[in-house]
């Protein structure tokens, strides 16, 4: 999808370089900043009703640890609840049991007439982070694949679950060929109809998705949907380097790449809903963008909006910085996925985003 997400997000997610109309602020002239309150209506501009957008798919992730009604209120503006999830077993032979939490989520899903999708990843409970070593001991042997493969087709045909996401980070390339195989044999054991995806962390550079393990062009020809994840281009793991969560040009340049090699109809474009509060020598940490508004009005400022970034950002009084992704910049990335005719956008997380709003 670093710190990790289960905590805050992947801790050294930036060493290789790594439908909606929302509510916003005014927007400014480009590469200007507007000083105004994070929650001022967004103006629509002349090139938003110029023409019909395409329809955008729009997924909203949820973790088991959230509140089960968050679908309740995002129900409307939805179309792919994604469950995070289930885990592999500390052996890779296996994945954790699919709980009743989880299964609740699938049928609220359900009520809502949205795709229930099933998160499988390598977050190590033990180390609190994502494992390469966890995932290459799965990936690695032919007959733990092929277990793991078992239990999430058991979960679809025999558990209820429409789709399968595989969440597998930090990996590196030597990894590739065997997250290749193990995605062949998922297809294969799912058969073509089961939706199937994969989320992708963020590179400015071909190398730098070679670099993760991905073979771009064969995960599209076995996979449904690429969710590229185009946040925590900053965070925890660079306390003294506070920046964007994932800044709107930086998105934009992962995406050029990504495009080179995987058509845009297959792409989906992950959205932070979430920030960032930097402590200076003592961390950083994530924050809702409830909090973050709030941390702000307490501290008397004002936040700043980036245009360039499509985020906003303020400055505490003893230097503490925050940057956070609200529904002005959910708003701005639906836009980009619109430009380059993606299949849809991703939000990460719906208990720390704002609330969504129908797009299409």
């Amino acid at each position: 999808m670093s710190i990790p997400r289960r905590a805050t997000r992947v801790l050294y997610a930036m060493t290789l370089g790594l439908g909606l109309v929302l509510g916003g602020c005014a927007p400014a002239p480009s590469g200007t900043t507007t000083h105004l309150p994070p929650d001022a209506p967004a103006v629509s501009t002349a090139s938003e009703t110029s023409a019909a957008p395409p329809r955008l798919e729009v997924t909203g992730f949820e973790p088991e640890w959230a509140p089960a009604g968050l679908v309740d209120r995002d129900a409307e503006a939805l179309d792919v609840i994604g469950v995070d999830g289930v885990l592999l077993t500390p052996d890779g032979a296996g994945v954790t049991p699919v709980t009743a939490a989880l299964d609740k989520r699938r049928d609220r899903a359900h009520a809502h007439g949205l795709t229930a999708q099933l998160l499988v990843s390598n977050y190590d409970e033990r180390i609190g982070d994502f494992s390469e070593p966890l995932a290459r001991r799965m990936l690695g042997s032919p007959a733990r694949r092929a277990a793991v493969v078992a239990d999430l087709a058991a979960a679809v045909t025999g558990g209820g679950w429409d789709s399968i996401m595989v969440d597998l980070e930090s990996l590196n390339r030597s990894d590739t060929d065997a997250l290749t195989a193990f995605c062949r044999e998922l297809r294969a054991a799912l058969g073509p109809d089961v939706r199937l995806d994969i989320a992708l962390m963020a590179s400015t550079t071909a190398k730098g998705y070679a670099a993760w393990g991905y073979d771009l062009p064969t995960l599209a020809a076995e996979l449904d949907h690429l969710v590229l994840m185009a946040y925590d281009q900053h965070g925890p793991w660079a306390p003294n380097d506070p920046g964007p969560v994932g800044a709107l040009d930086w998105s934009e340049q992962a995406l050029t790449v990504l495009l080179a090699d995987v058509p845009p109809g297959q792409v989906v474009l992950g959205v932070a809903g979430y920030g960032y509060r930097w402590h200076g020598p003592h961390g950083a940490g994530e924050v809702s963008v409830a909090a973050a508004r709030s941390i702000v009005e307490r501290a008397g400022r004002t936040a700043t909006w980036r245009e360039d970034a499509g985020e906003w950002t303020a400055t505490l009084p003893h230097g503490e910085v925050l940057w956070w992704s609200d529904a002005r910049s959910l708003d701005a990335r639906v836009r980009l996925a619109r430009d380059h005719r993606l299949a849809g956008v991703a939000v990460w997380s719906l208990d720390l985003a704002d609330p969504i709003k129908p797009v299409n």
